[in-house]
């Protein structure tokens, strides 16, 4: 019986191995590694991903970058990220904890692509309460990495930093880190990165933590107080250069009050959705409401409608101008999360925001 051509290449892609013979074996494996099957193939072979792992850390550079972007492409797949989580590298190191050293390297030059899996990796739900016991010891030096924009000095940008950050924080041990690490509370460091017009993936991460946060109605009071400045933030991305009657401009946060006549919104249709999401969340208590209203999201939101073009956008727009332009009595009740809605009337609603966006 013929030999597998891929144990074949196994003996190519060795550290001692000849360059020329390592690059054409891993070009071999960056095109396998870009369809299904291709990824099954190469998980089925455990020399090779060892090989693979290995060759991360090459001192050619582009063997190290492609080695790296085959392991980007099989952690697109969940299946890739559950396999990729048993091994381990010749030093006895988890994938994760070899990526973050990476990341965490200034002198890495392919640091992004590292960012990258890492990202991939922390999507998987099923596997983020394992994967978050690797981050922990290195959350405040990853924060660092992430605030400090020319930290790699070899031209990596980190910015999928945000997408790691972001997707850590379904994690409740996370939630609780971003709220209450002393002596700095990382959020405060993020927030800043929900206007960042240099990277929308940063800044994506930035208001994708956020949303998070707001996803928990334990955090919602840290989220609404005042030293937090949250809505400075997060509702300078949906805002243009509208001007306001001088009773809506003086509730707005002062930083958003007489915005230059440049000012754009945020073309980034995820991000606008993102935020959309956030303060719908916020409306699941009265104080949230309440502090909503009291610093003129009504308005922002008033003038958002009358330019956003997506229904589905549009829709969730409306659904929190629908709660906020509601007295308190008319809402019916102190907190959302504890009305019981019943299945068929789930549906029904589900169905009424279907029928809006067709017909939109």
């Amino acid at each position: 019986m013929a030999a597998d051509p891929l144990d074949e290449l196994v003996q190519f892609l060795q550290p001692e191995a000849r360059i020329d013979l390592k690059h054409i074996s891993l070009d071999h494996l960056v095109g396998l590694s870009g369809s299904e099957d291709g990824i099954n193939t190469l998980l089925s072979k455990e020399k090779i991903i060892q090989s693979i792992l290995s060759l991360t850390s090459d001192k050619v550079d582009e063997i190290a970058k492609n080695a790296l972007l085959i392991l980007v492409n099989i952690t697109a797949t969940a299946k890739g990220v559950i396999e990729l989580l048993k091994f381990k590298t010749d030093e006895g190191n988890n994938i994760v904890k070899l990526l973050i050293g990476y990341v965490l390297n200034p002198e890495k030059k392919d640091a992004d692509a590292a960012c990258m899996i890492l990202s991939n990796i922390t999507r998987v739900e099923s596997e983020l309460e394992t994967v978050v016991d690797i981050f922990e010891p290195f959350l405040n030096d990853i924060l660092y990495a992430f605030v400090n924009t020319s930290f790699n000095k070899k031209g990596s940008t980190l910015n999928y930093i945000g997408p790691v950050i972001s997707n850590l924080s379904c994690c409740h041990r996370i939630r609780k880190w971003l709220t209450e690490e002393n002596p700095h509370i990382p959020l405060i460091k993020i927030l800043p990165f929900c206007n960042y017009e240099i990277s929308n993936i940063r800044r994506g991460g930035a208001i994708g933590t956020i949303r998070n946060l707001s996803f928990d109605p334990e955090f919602h009071n840290f989220l609404i107080s005042n030293d937090l400045e949250l809505l400075t933030y997060i509702l300078n991305p949906i805002m243009g250069n509208e001007e306001f009657i001088d009773e809506e401009m003086d509730v707005l946060p002062i930083s958003l009050q007489y915005l230059p006549k440049e000012k754009t919104r945020d073309n980034d249709l995820d991000i606008r959705r993102m935020i959309l999401e956030t303060l719908n969340k916020l409306c699941m208590r009265k104080n949230g409401r309440e502090f909503l209203r009291d610093n003129g999201v009504y308005y922002v939101l008033r003038e958002y409608h009358k330019w956003e073009k997506y229904p589905k956008v549009r829709l969730a727009c409306e659904n929190v101008v629908d709660i906020l332009i509601q007295k308190e009595d008319e809402v019916g009740t102190e907190d959302f999360s504890t009305v019981d809605v019943p299945d068929d009337m789930k549906e029904k609603f589900e169905k009424m925001d279907e029928d809006y966006v067709k017909d939109e």
